[in-house]
């Protein structure tokens, strides 16, 4: 029962993510007006609006214009619900669950809001931060290695972003290659916020596995004629790759990578 309610909770919050997903980034109330369908502006009924069922039923359109609904919609509802089961099958009866709960809405929420408008909005990671610290006063957290993984977030993409600026982006000029920036201001904040949630040594974990699947991904785009040169990647949702990366296996593959150098 607890691992089907679970499930339903993380379909049916999938659901209401996918509204702030579209309505945050234009400035719009996530309250009113109720669920519309954004082409032709009719109000979506309530038996239209099952998480992922009415999708299905309806093939993927409004019941009114037949026009498409992007299968986002489905996915994230799909990728909310598999990660609340997921955090449960980790973490049991503790409060490392919640704790984890609330990050993954953090996490899907933003990555996707960066994935479709490239921006990462201060109102949503700086609350995120401070929940985030405030986990750590949980029982068995650490307010000092909330603070510490912020730190290293936000001291990493500080990083990234002075090298890009300062040396790489000269030498792609010397190449005549011009290309944009893939991380941004919000991008900041928004990895500070997941260190806070992790930790130290989990932020760690995050960061590289971000790093890889930016480059694993990056390389495969420009392979398949996906992305073209100067067209900049977004690095959001590589953080949050990352940070569930660092969420589930953090403590495991950091062990495993202290005990293989000094082994």
């Amino acid at each position: 029962m607890t691992w089907a309610l679970l499930a339903l909770l993380g379909l049916v919050l999938g659901s209401f993510l996918n509204v702030c997903i579209h309505r945050i980034p234009r400035g719009e109330s996530i309250v009113a007006p109720p669920s519309h369908c954004p082409r032709c502006g009719k109000r979506i009924r309530s038996y239209d609006n099952i998480p992922v069922l009415s999708y299905l039923l309806l093939h993927g359109r409004c019941r009114f214009c037949r026009g498409l609904i992007s299968p986002r919609y489905l996915v994230v509802e799909l990728i909310t619900g598999a990660l609340f089961v997921a955090a449960y099958a980790k973490f049991g009866v503790s409060w490392l669950t919640p704790k984890a709960l609330v990050l993954v809405c953090l996490l899907v929420l933003m990555a996707l809001i960066d994935l479709e408008h490239q921006v990462i909005p201060f109102k949503l990671s700086i609350p995120g931060l401070v929940l985030g610290l405030a986990g750590g006063l949980l029982p068995s957290q650490s307010l000092t290695d909330a603070f510490l993984g912020a730190a290293l977030g936000a001291a990493f993409v500080l990083f990234a972003w002075m090298l890009w600026r300062y040396v790489l982006a000269g030498i792609f000029r010397r190449f005549g290659v011009h290309q944009r920036e893939g991380i941004g201001g919000g991008d900041l904040p928004f990895a500070a916020m997941i260190g806070s949630f992790l930790g130290l040594k989990s932020m760690g974990v995050a960061l590289f596995a971000a790093v890889v699947a930016g480059v694993i991904v990056g390389l495969v785009m420009r392979a398949m004629g996906r992305a073209k040169s100067g067209q900049p990647v977004p690095f959001g949702p590589f953080l949050a790759i990352g940070a569930l990366v660092g969420l589930f296996f953090g403590p495991v593959i950091f062990n495993w990578y202290i005990a293989l150098t000094l082994g």
